[in-house]
């Protein structure tokens, strides 16, 4: 219930400007929505259970795998990776995009036949099945590479089945036996049997053929694959979530093995690669090895050379034996020539007889010792016998005989060696010229091999790269090492019941912010706080929205009284004591308001009733000619002269009060015959005159006044007034009046303003438990 909220000081204060927390305040403004709260609940609730029965469990697939550098022989690894053939060290990130890569997902998808999907009907609700469990198997024969589409069967029997719908209307309703072909938009296909059919006779099975690529889009986007830790370890962790385990299982292993199959049959490629190269760099190294082999024999056959230093050696050994020769044939020659000047000389006798031991023909050796033993035995007979004796003939003769033969064997023996030594010196001569030459051949001949020996150190080398990588070849395994296969965890209990909660959360949450969404944007003063917040004005009085028969709240009409309304209008009846300052007579009360609709004629009806029933002499003026309701209210006749008629000098100030009859105390002068220039006779004298004589005959005047934005008598009349009771109601006084309200406060347009805060809801603005309310 609302109550008033009273201030003995004064009727202004200022406005909030923190606005304190009151949770009873928004629970209450809540609470009166309760039936939308528990419609959205319902609903929610209802489309969480169909959620519930119509999603299957999504499992969380996981694996774990190792990425290790490359093994083997650390020798090979070496002279590889001098070579560039072994890769670089891994880069672990690398892998793990490999993995997720769309390439890869999608090789999975089309290897397993991801695409197609396999549901059995149950209930109406779908089941989905797979390669385990599935009755049938999908299988093309000649795709024409039209799917997205779906065929629905009816297994008959263990031999055939029913091809119920499909996009070909001239296969649909026919009968068929398992693994028999079917032509249709599809291309021509077939369905195996597995040895699940028994199990599914006279189900129906939907198989669905989707697009590869729109599958591996989806498995892409569900794929998670990471590394434990970038830092110190190389293990890999793959998780997936589908709604067959087994399927998901299958999917992550076969992923684990492509990528297997996928890095060795790379290494063999880039292996392979690098042994072909070996190869063909062999093949041209062999031929240049040749080339450079057949250069060094031809030119070692031209020049006569089979080993240099050894044939250095020879010509110098050559050299050396033909010098000696040549010294021989001289010393020879001499020992000739003295042997020709010993036989040449006339006197023997005196000259000494040559050596021979130089001499090689014996025979000459053998007639020089008889020449000289002959001169001997003659000199002899010289010593006992005289010269012409003519026992000196014989001896004569064989003397002349021998020296003839000396002599010829000499001329022979010297033209022998003189010959001799010719061709000695010329051998010499040749000889000196070859070891002259052979520095140069030499260097021709170490160009010529250093090409060869570079040629064949370069073909070695890469024999020996070749056997290693070969070696490789042979060697090389997988660098992934699989730590866990893949495994499926259950949904825990609590995602089942993960909807419900979301269902009762948004059940909550969605009419709450669409209350406060239509409170927000609502241009409608909706709270007291909106008043407090915007207005330094006092609120003297809060008064209950009720729907009442008529307009007097006491009124029996209404049926039963509204005990919380009436006793409203009470409080805001003490409350005028202390706005009037305790005033006892004549105290003229102004009830205005911006706009019609507010309330403001049955806040003035009513207030009067309760001032008159407390005993106060009490009379309503109403000043709103355009719509003039008190005749109405009080039943009272329309005809009947009014403030129009006095101010216009028509009637007197007797004539045209009423007594209403129900009310005791209670006077009402009513608005009168509707004249054109009514604001200008409120600005005249007789006016004042009629509420100077009124205080002296009333406690209270309350005047009834028209709207202050489409009318301005209120502003006329008000500096005849004592104080103002403003009525705001809520829900339909708009925010845009704030401002204006504020202004006539400010400009103290009217006397003493306070508020009446009228259409108050007690269930909604927390006011029903209790009849007066904190101000």
């Amino acid at each position: 219930m609302c109550a008033l909220k009273t201030n003995t000081q004064a009727n202004k204060r200022p406005p909030l400007i923190d606005d304190d927390f009151d949770l009873r305040e928004v629970l209450s403004k809540y609470v009166y929505y309760w039936p939308v709260f528990l419609l959205f609940t319902l609903i929610t609730m209802i489309g969480a259970y169909a959620f519930h029965m119509v999603t299957k469990p999504v499992y969380d697939i996981k694996a774990t795998m190792l990425i290790q550098d490359d093994k083997g022989s650390s020798d090979i690894k070496t002279s590889l990776q001098e070579m560039g053939i072994t890769s670089t060290p891994k880069n672990l990130e690398n892998d793990v995009e490999l993995l997720k890569s769309r390439k890869s997902v999608e090789n999975v998808v089309n290897d397993l036949k991801l695409w197609i999907s396999y549901k059995v009907v149950v209930n109406h609700l779908k089941e989905n099945l797979y390669k385990n469990t599935t009755p049938v198997l999908f299988d093309f024969i000649k795709g024409s590479g039209k799917l997205d589409q779906k065929i629905t069967i009816v297994i008959k029997n263990g031999d055939t089945f029913i091809l119920k719908t499909t996009d070909d209307s001239e296969t649909s309703g026919t009968e068929y036996n398992f693994s028999s072909s079917i032509s249709s938009s599809l291309g021509t296909w077939q369905l195996t049997s597995t040895p699940n059919l028994r199990k599914y006779i006279g189900s129906t099975i939907i198989i669905e053929l989707a697009n590869p690529k729109d599958i591996a889009d989806t498995y892409q986007a569900s794929l998670e694959v990471a590394l434990r830790d970038k830092l110190e370890s190389s293990i890999v962790d793959i998780s997936l979530k589908d709604q067959i385990p087994q399927r998901g299982q299958d999917f992550v292993n076969y992923l684990i093995t492509l990528y297997n199959k996928t890095e060795v049959e790379e290494r063999n490629k880039k292996t392979k690669s690098s042994l072909d190269f070996i190869d063909q760099r062999l093949d041209s190294l062999s031929v240049e090895l040749n080339a450079a082999e057949k250069n060094v024999e031809n030119y070692r056959s031209s020049h006569g050379l089979t080993d240099v230093a050894a044939q250095s050696q020879i010509y110098i050994q050559n050299a050396q034996t033909n010098g000696a020769k040549l010294n021989d044939v001289n010393v020879q020659l001499r020992v000739i020539n003295e042997i020709e000047n010993y036989i040449n000389a006339p006197n023997v006798t005196d000259r000494a007889v040559p050596s021979t031991l130089n001499i090689g023909d014996q025979n000459l050796v053998t007639l020089v010792q008889s020449y000289t033993e002959q001169q001997l035995g003659r000199s002899k007979m010289l010593a006992t016998t005289p010269e012409k004796n003519p026992a000196f003939e014989p001896v004569n003769r064989q003397i002349a005989t021998t020296r003839a033969a000396i002599k010829e064997n000499i001329n022979n023996i010297k033209s022998s060696l003189l010959v001799t030594r010719s061709e000695l010196e010329s051998y010499g001569s040749l000889t000196k010229s070859s070891i002259e030459s052979i520095p140069g051949e030499d260097r021709e001949l170490a160009a010529l091999k250093r090409l060869q020996v570079s040629k064949e150190s370069l073909y070695n080398i890469l024999l020996q790269k070749r056997e290693e990588t070969a070696l490789s070849y042979a060697s090389i395994v997988s660098n992934v090492r699989t730590v866990d296969l893949a495994f499926a965890i259950p949904p825990k209990k609590s995602k089942e019941i993960l909807p419900f909660i979301v269902a009762l959360v948004l059940g909550l949450l969605i009419p709450a912010g669409l209350i406060y969404m239509r409170e927000t944007i609502k241009n409608q003063v909706t709270s007291r706080k909106n008043i407090e917040k915007t207005l330094p004005i006092l609120i003297s009085g809060e008064l209950e929205w009720s729907k009442l028969r008529s307009s007097i709240v006491t009124d029996a009409a209404n049926g039963k009284q509204n005990f919380m309304l009436i006793e409203q209008f009470r409080s805001l009846r003490t409350q005028l004591y202390y706005l009037h300052d305790n005033d006892s007579k004549g105290r003229v009360t102004l009830i205005a308001s911006s706009v019609a609709g507010e309330g403001r004629s049955f806040i003035a009806s009513n207030l009067g009733v309760a001032l008159a029933t407390s005993g106060k002499k009490t009379i309503i003026l109403e000043l709103n000619l355009y719509r003039p309701v008190m005749s109405d209210i009080f039943n009272l006749p329309a005809s009947h002269p009014g403030m129009s008629n006095y101010l216009n000098w028509e009637s007197l100030k007797e004539e045209v009060i009423q007594n209403t009859v129900t009310y005791r105390n209670l006077d009402v002068v009513t608005s009168g015959q509707f004249i054109p220039n009514f604001s200008e006779l409120l600005d005249r004298k007789r006016i004042e005159i009629l509420l100077d004589w009124l205080r002296l005959h009333y406690d209270h005047i309350i005047i009834d006044t028209s709207p202050l934005q489409v009318i301005g008598d209120a502003n006329i009349v008000s500096r005849l007034c004592d104080i103002t009771l403003y009525v705001i109601r809520k829900n339909f006084t708009s925010k845009t009046q704030i401002p204006f309200i504020n202004k006539l406060h400010t400009d103290q347009q009217l006397p003493k303003m306070s508020i009446v805060y009228n259409g108050v809801d007690p269930v909604r603005d927390g006011y029903k438990d209790y009849f007066l309310v904190k101000g």
